[in-house]
């Protein structure tokens, strides 16, 4: 782990969910990933897998495709998290060949898009027993034991802080403004800033100012992560 000494001296200075999300990431770039994930395990009766997410740098129109091509009920991977605690890594082609017919080849081409071929999942429990898992996402070879075993014990890490910062937030989150409120339940409707603009009558500077304000609120750093706490608080539905 002597490689990785710089990152776990950084994990030290994690004091909100956007630094924690910055150190994901470079968690990620170091192994060779593209992006991550952090998702409370999908029930079997889940359709989306939106809803699901804690905290990801995934691009944007990632999650709400994967949810609009239906692909989460038959995802290997969330199959077999339901199932096991010990960490799942596929290679994406292999995964979707497990898929009905059709659907193996519309997923074989949503992850090609991505450039996404290989996936790593790494299940987390929170002292209250709540079961979420973080993944990591890319262009790369299957992990060695070695890398496995690393890579998993900054998943655990990282998951502590992540619980030490959930659980000081206050009990009600910062409030949104109604306009705030309208622009991201259009935001979660699939809209840009400039179709927003034109629903709300307001200019697309000032959307985007409403937008900004939210993801700041709710301290979150995308707006697919915006939307999915959002979900989660029951701000929108």
């Amino acid at each position: 782990m002597a490689d990785h000494l710089p990152l776990l001296q950084s994990m030290e200075t994690i004091g909100s969910e956007i630094e924690l999300a910055i150190f994901l990431k470079r968690l990620a770039k170091h192994f060779d990933f593209a992006g991550f994930m952090l998702v409370s395990i999908p029930v079997v009766t889940d359709e989306s897998l939106l809803a699901r997410i804690e905290l990801s740098d995934l691009p944007d129109g990632f999650t709400e495709t994967y949810d609009e091509l239906g692909l989460l009920k038959n995802s290997q991977v969330f199959q077999m998290l339901r199932r096991s605690t010990i960490p799942v890594t596929l290679d994406t082609q292999t995964s979707n060949e497990m898929r009905p017919s059709g659907e193996a080849e519309t997923a074989a081409r949503f992850f090609a898009h991505y450039n996404i071929t290989t996936v790593a999942f790494f299940p987390v429990h929170c002292p209250g027993g709540a079961r979420a898992a973080f993944g990591f996402l890319g262009d790369r070879s299957q992990l060695s034991h070695a890398e496995l075993g690393e890579l998993g014990i900054f998943a655990t890490h990282a998951y502590n802080i992540y619980s030490k910062l959930k659980n000081r937030r206050p009990d009600s989150e910062a409030t949104l403004t109604m306009r705030e409120l309208e622009a991201l339940h259009w935001v979660a409707n699939g809209k840009t800033s400039s179709e927003i603009a034109s629903i709300l009558s307001l200019s697309e500077h000032t959307v985007n100012t409403y937008i900004n304000n939210a993801v700041r609120k709710l301290d979150c750093v995308n707006r697919t992560q915006l939307v999915a706490k959002a979900l989660r608080l029951h701000l929108i539905s």
